[in-house]
Formats: C-alpha cells, structure tokens, sequence
C-alpha cells in the first residue's frame, strides 16, 4: 500500500445499533419514573383490545418523530467519515450542516483503541486520535468505530506518517508477549493505594455516624419514622462509596494493565469493561509525573503517569504509565520505558528552608485566625463548637503549611528540571526545558528579603494541568532555569540597557 495513498474510513454500522441501546435506555427510565401512567395505559389498552382513539394523533407523532430521528442518525452515520490523505487527516461531520476539519497527522500525539463489553461482542474498535493542542481538543478529536481488522490497519498508518520513525505494533499478541504486565494483586494493590485522605477522613466518619443513626433508628431510641431511617441508610451507603468507590473504579479501569517501549513509541493497554489501547510517540510525552497516594507514601510505593496535551480529556481516561510499585522496580521500569527521563528520576531535590516554612505556617495561622475571628461573630453556634473551631483550624492550616512544605523540592539538570509538591501525597515533576513554554515568578517584600521567589511553568500546547507551580525557592534558581529554557529553544535572552 503506498504511504500516500488516499483511503476513505466510515464508522461501523454498530454505532447505530449503540444508538438504539441508548434510546431503549432512556425509554426504560421514562417508563420506570411513570410507572402508574404507564400501568393505567396497559390495562386500558387490555381492556378495549386496541389503541382508543384518542391516543392515535400522539402514537402517529412519536412514530414520525422516531422514524425522522433514525433517519437523520443513518444520514449521520454515512456522512461522518475519516479520509486519510498523505500527512493529513480530513475529518468530515454531518449533522443538521456538514463540517470538515483537516489535522496534520504531526499534530497528533496518540492513537487509541477502545472496546466497552458491546465492542468486545461485535468484534469492533473506537478509536480516538488526540492532538497536542488542549485548546482546539474538542474541533480535532477524531471518534471513529471500526471493524478488528480496519482498526488495527488505520492505527498502523496513521503511527506510521505521523513521524513516529518506529510505529508501536498494532498485533494484540506483541503486547502480551514482550510487554510488562501487572497481575491481579498488583491492580488491587493499585486501587487501594489510590484512595485519597479526603476519601478515607469523610467514609470513616460517615460511616461511624450512619452506622450510630442506623442502629438508633432500628432499636427506637430517637424516632422509628421510615424518612430517618432512610436518611441514615443513605448516609452510611454514601460513607461506604466514598470508602470503595475509587478503590473499585481504578480495578475496573487498569484490569490487565500492560505497558511495552517499540522503538521510539510507547504502548499501554489495561481495562476490565472497557478496554483500551494506547500508543503515544516518547517524542509526544510533555512531561512524566512520579505520584506518591497518602497510603503509598508510608509504605514507600510510587505509579509512574505521562502527560500528553490532549490525552486525558475524558474523565473516565488516565494516563499511568505503571502501577504502584516500589522504588527499586519503578527505577528498572523507567529504565526500560523511558531511558530518557532515568537521570531527571534519580536526582536529588533541593528542600525548601525550613525559616521559609515557618513563614509560611505563621502566615496561614494568622489568615485562618482571621477568617475564625469573623465567624465566632456571624455564626451562631455553642460557646463550645465556637472554642473547638476557633482552636482546630489554625492548627490545621499550619499543618498543612508544614506539610505542603517538606514535601517540596526543586531540581535542575542540564536537560530538564524536577518539581515536587503536594501535602499529604506527593507529586514530583519531570520536565524538559525544551517543553516549557513560560515561566513566571516572583516574589513578595519578605520573600525579597530571603532572596527567594514563586513561580508557575507552563507546558506547550495545553490549558488545564499544563501548569505546575513551584513553591518558594532562591531566585537565582528560577534565573537558571529562564536561561536552560532559552537554550533549550534556541533563544538569545535580552540583555537589559
């Protein structure tokens, strides 16, 4: 097949049969949250042996009204197709005005293969294509469904001309064979590691109290009406979600997770009722991020994610690059992945000055001091709920001060730069220069006095988490960093007259 060859792809006829799911679906709710309604209309129809007359008008509206919805999701679905031509991309959309967008396959930063339990029965794959740029996500994005073995043709040529000079394998089995794979114990391990503080804090605290509002409401003690009972049964069940449910959700999502280097390429799969296939150039990653949960920062374990502009936009989609594992292994694992990156993982960061600490501690003391002065004001509340707030939150806002400042760091290289912050977790930031856009910082009449200064950097292409902040840090390190990133990009800084 000639690289430049023109080749015209329409989704699979299956999405409209997804479409009728979804309109079944919603006919089952409808009839659920009118279920007297519904009832009357049955047992009238039962009982005249026919449909009364006066229901025919509305029967004949709905049937029009259905017949035109399918024929504009056929007419949809045939004038919606994907034209592979030489580098570009033709994207055309027909709804009520037909659209075309053209993306320039250099623009793309990863090919997607996704099934949920429907796609796994037809034997067919959506694919996705998602460009490096955040701000245009929702214009570029491609949506595509198509059979096994057209999928896996248009991955290969699209990995192929978008200047990947070693496309990542499309063959299933590669995967499986040369891959790292991760066994049930380690996504479980995942799952419960991923589990925040909040969620924790909030479902053992709902828990204790649905559990105690539950067992009043059984013995009698307070009230034995069914609305208490019934509000203490959702507190509890809400409590137990907030414990499971991102335990569950990541088991579901990373089932199977299998992640394998091809040349310059990275490919990653993983999913239990949704499975997905990855494949992102090395040259495409933005930066790499090294994730420390409050559980698996005491147990001494870290999970490996990519940032890559425009991957990431659902909300049910992430970007791990490994599961939790401990040091040693994730050290191999970044070896092997991503040698690139090895020596920004290894190096050690600078901490920040435990008098900038204080500062920062006595700062939140004395805002959060403030704030609970003009509360114990307006807010009408015991003299002993008074004492206990007035008391409790300045001394959380100076642990989380003290917190959020021994766990950041600062590191610079020849090639890239680390960051890390967080409070009860830890994140740490691996960037290249070369991938910054801008950096801002500066610093306020005490931070001068310490010769220190704040700053934001931000990544090329994209909006929303393309930002990372840096804590309070010597100035002359943020000077350091201007001037790598300059030459990082073939500037010459401006000398100032």
């Amino acid at each position: 097949m000639n690289e430049n060859e023109r080749i015209v792809y329409r989704s699979h006829f299956s999405v409209l049969i997804t479409k009728v799911t979804g309109v079944l679906a919603a006919l089952a709710v409808i009839i659920v949250t009118n279920l007297r309604d519904a009832e009357s209309l049955f047992r009238e129809l039962r009982t005249t042996g026919g449909v009364p007359p006066r229901y025919c008008p509305v029967l004949l509206g709905l049937l029009v009204m259905v017949l035109f919805l399918a024929a504009l999701a056929v007419r949809r679905w045939w004038r919606t197709y994907i034209i592979l031509d030489g580098t570009n991309l033709i994207v055309h959309r027909a709804t009520m005005v037909d659209k075309q967008n053209i993306i320039d396959l250099a623009t793309v930063s990863s090919v997607n293969l996704e099934q949920n339990l429907l796609q796994m029965m037809l034997g067919v794959y959506r694919i996705r294509i998602d460009t490096n740029s955040a701000s245009t996500a929702e214009d570029t994005d491609v949506d595509l469904v198509l059979a096994r073995d057209r999928a896996e043709e248009f991955k290969r040529l699209v990995m192929g001309r978008m200047g990947a000079e070693s496309p990542v394998p499309v063959n299933p089995q590669e995967l499986y064979h040369n891959g790292i794979s991760f066994g049930t114990g380690a996504v479980l391990r995942h799952a419960m590691f991923s589990s925040s503080i909040a969620g924790l804090l909030i479902g053992v605290g709902g828990l204790a109290l649905g559990s105690g509002m539950l067992a009043d409401d059984i013995h009698g003690i307070d009230t034995s009406s069914l609305g208490e009972f019934l509000t203490s049964l959702v507190v509890l069940l809400v409590a137990v979600w907030s414990l499971v449910g991102t335990p569950v959700k990541n088991f579901l999502r990373l089932y199977d997770f299998r992640c394998m280097r091809h040349g310059d390429s990275l490919r990653l799969a993983y999913g239990l009722t949704r499975r997905r296939d990855f494949s992102v150039p090395v040259s495409k990653i933005h930066a790499v991020t090294v994730n420390q949960g409050f559980l698996a920062r005491i147990f001494g374990y870290e999970e490996l994610k990519i940032s890559v502009i425009g991957m990431g936009d659902d909300d049910d989609e992430v970007c791990n690059l490994s599961l939790y594992l401990r040091r040693d292994k994730i050290t191999s694992l970044v070896s092997r992945l991503l040698p690139e990156y090895e020596q920004l993982y290894q190096m050690k960061w600078e901490r920040k000055r435990a008098i900038l600490m204080a500062i920062d501690a006595v700062r939140y003391v004395l805002i959060s001091s403030a704030v609970m002065a003009v509360a114990w004001l307006v807010i009408p509340l015991s003299l002993n709920w008074k004492l206990m707030i007035a008391a409790g939150v300045p001394v959380a806002a100076a642990v989380f001060s003290v917190s959020a400042g021994v766990t950041a760091g600062l590191a610079l290289a020849e090639n890239g730069v680390v960051i890390r912050g967080g409070i009860f977790d830890a994140t740490r930031t691996l960037v290249f220069y070369k991938k910054l856009q801008t950096m801002r910082y500066d610093g306020g009449p005490i931070w001068r006095h310490f010769g220190v200064s704040e700053g934001v950097l931000t990544m090329f292409g994209g909006i929303f988490g393309s930002r990372i902040s840096v804590g309070a840090f010597p100035t002359v390190r943020f000077e350091e960093i201007a001037r790598r990133m300059c030459a990082a990009r073939c500037y010459s800084p401006r000398s100032s007259a």
